[in-house]
């Protein structure tokens, strides 16, 4: 009698929710703020440019990516080569030989700001804007196997190849090389730096010189009106600002320090805390143009005096993971089967020994006053001093210190670098290959002056065959470390912050500041 009675009063209430036109579901859905003003913070003076064929500047990132698409979408809050989403583009196929690829453009999308219909001839301006030489994107390199773009009408567009590429369409997503701006804003002479004029679900309103930049609704998105009625980018470079205005309420994100300190102060405030990845992954670079780096007992022996899991005791158990290949880990083609030195003293002493430096060895190089540079590299200065090499550290701002490591005066060169797309292409076109050696005419990031893997760094660049291809790639990470070139150290987390008030719409699994869409949204 007692439980029928409690069944009964159960369904009463039940009924009475629904009599009372409060369905169960809906009742649990949590209240949305009165205000939709979204408030985040990055750790910069001021922005440099927001043109996406130009900025590189973490603290342009929420405009950006706000503002700006590709033909093909990210994972939400994640950066992967697979499960990629068709954004300006519906639809994509290639021919046999992967060397022509056909897009089928989103029709009814509109550009910000009365700029017209998004078409091809926006595809082609785009993308011949980046790989041209002139204005000088900093991405060009990335689209240099473009022969042609073409348009084939108002909403296809055939790109062909100098070389297949199986993995082509993944450079053509929502980031750097791949944004689409409007050939029309360009042409009548809008300044993208600090106009820009995207087909992305908020568009720009008002930028404040190191103040703000800010962003509205884009009420006519192709993908459905956005939540919030506008996002609020206030720069803030110094980190306890920013943190103390988040928990203060007069924010709702920010970006902090990558470090366990922070991390632990902030779930202590009950702030959430996104540790994302893929990250830079930092490395030692032996230059071996210089003595005593050319000899690779010397080498070797600087990779045994370093202590890698020191370095990560330092950096914090959450924000950092050892590295032991020159391409990170997660990356197409990583393998962990590689040479390793491991932390050995004595080891490091006898081999110092060997190569005629048994009575200590003196280096003189410069590092950057950049928090996550500068720490790590007083570690090693540490560590080494225990075998007999003086470390000496040459304290310079962070350009100055970019600057000296092209100019090839730097006989050890601590790095941290991200490449996009997430194989062995970039990562070793650009730091392992002769042509990137810094000092030459074609410089880019290769430190160490490594000329041991040209043959397995081009062929796999044209190898279409994926087991082949990373095949290729893992031979090329023996080599470099059979040869000692560099000491792969750790990659260290993008750490961010907000209140949990605001609903992402989506996990954050990756980036280094928070991405917004039309689902995010501030809660009561």
């Amino acid at each position: 009698m007692k439980r029928r009675d409690m069944l009964a009063g159960s369904t009463g209430l039940a009924l009475g929710g629904a009599l009372f036109g409060i369905p169960r579901a809906e009742a649990q859905q949590p209240r949305l703020a009165s205000s939709q003003v979204l408030r985040v913070a990055v750790g910069v003076d001021d922005i440099r440019t927001v043109d996406p064929h130009f900025s590189i500047g973490v603290g342009e990132q929420p405009v950006t990516r706000s503002v700006y698409e590709g033909l093909l979408l990210f994972p939400e809050g994640l950066v992967a080569g697979e499960g990629l989403r068709p954004g300006l583009a519906e639809r994509w196929e290639s021919s046999p030989d992967r060397k022509s690829w056909t897009f089928h453009l989103r029709r009814g999308v509109e550009w910000h700001h009365g700029f017209g219909p998004f078409t091809a001839d926006d595809v082609v301006f785009s993308l011949d804007r980046v790989r041209g030489r002139e204005p000088g994107s900093p991405f060009r390199n990335t689209l240099s196997e473009i022969e042609t773009v073409q348009a084939q009408d108002p909403h296809t567009v055939r790109i062909t190849l100098k070389n297949p590429d199986a993995n082509f369409v993944g450079l053509l997503v929502d980031y750097a090389a791949g944004f689409i701006v409007s050939k029309r804003a360009v042409e009548q002479g809008v300044d993208l730096r600090t106009r820009p004029v995207g087909t992305g679900p908020f568009q720009s309103t008002e930028y404040r010189p190191r103040e703000s930049f800010t962003l509205e609704r884009n009420d006519a998105y192709w993908g459905g009106k956005p939540v919030l009625d506008r996002i609020i980018v206030q720069f803030m470079s110094d980190a306890s600002t920013r943190e103390l205005a988040l928990r203060g309420g007069e924010l709702h994100a920010i970006e902090i320090p990558a470090r366990q300190d922070a991390v632990d102060r902030l779930r202590r405030a009950r702030m959430v805390v996104d540790l994302t990845s893929p990250a830079n992954m930092f490395t030692l670079h032996f230059n071996t143009s210089m003595q005593p780096l050319d000899d690779i007992r010397v080498r070797k022996a600087l990779s045994h005096a370093t202590n890698r899991d020191e370095l990560l005791q330092f950096l914090g158990r959450d924000v950092s993971q050892p590295e032991y290949s020159p391409l990170p880990s997660g990356y197409v083609g990583h393998t962990s089967d590689v040479p390793r030195y491991p932390f050995d003293p004595d080891r490091a002493k006898a081999l110092l020994a060997e190569a005629g430096h048994g009575g200590g060895l003196t280096l003189s190089t410069p590092v950057s006053n950049n928090a996550i540079y500068s720490p790590p590299m007083q570690v090693i200065q540490e560590q080494w001093k225990r075998v007999g090499v003086n470390l000496e550290l040459r304290v310079v701002d962070h350009p100055t210190y970019h600057r000296l490591i092209r100019e090839n005066v730097a006989p050890v060169v601590i790095y941290g670098a991200y490449r996009y797309p997430l194989t062995g292409r970039l990562y070793f076109d650009q730091f392992y290959h002769s042509s990137a050696i810094v000092g030459t005419p074609t410089a880019i990031t290769n430190f160490s002056h490594f000329r041991g893997a040209d043959a397995e760094i081009e062929a796999a660049r044209f190898e279409t065959d994926p087991e082949k291809q990373k095949a290729l790639w893992m031979t090329v990470q023996r080599k470099i470390l059979e040869e000692a070139m560099s000491m792969p150290l750790f990659t260290r987390a993008y750490a961010m912050a907000r209140s949990p008030k605001l609903d992402l719409g989506h996990e954050q699994k990756s980036w280094s500041f928070y991405t917004f869409s039309e689902k995010t949204r501030v809660l009561a």
